[in-house]
């Protein structure tokens, strides 16, 4: 798995690139691989276990067809 940061920004850049469009497999899987860094931070700081949660949640609850409302979007 790579780390973090090289995989949320890339996840980022190619969601932001106007020319670009992930395929539903590839969308979820950087969202899934991107919610199991929270498990490793609620392991790693066992004393704040709510932000990793709350954090989780958020990307496991990204929607594809919600990101094709934002690529539409950045069409106009």
């Amino acid at each position: 798995m790579k780390e973090f940061d090289s995989l949320f920004f890339e996840f980022f850049n190619k969601k932001n690139d106007p020319k670009a469009i992930l395929s539903k497999t590839e969308f979820y899987n950087y969202t899934v691989q991107i919610a199991t860094f929270s498990d490793r931070l609620a392991a790693l700081y066992p004393e704040q276990k709510k932000l990793p949660i709350k954090i989780k949640r958020k990307w496991l609850s990204e929607s594809y067809e919600e990101y094709l409302q934002y690529k539409a979007s950045q069409k106009k």
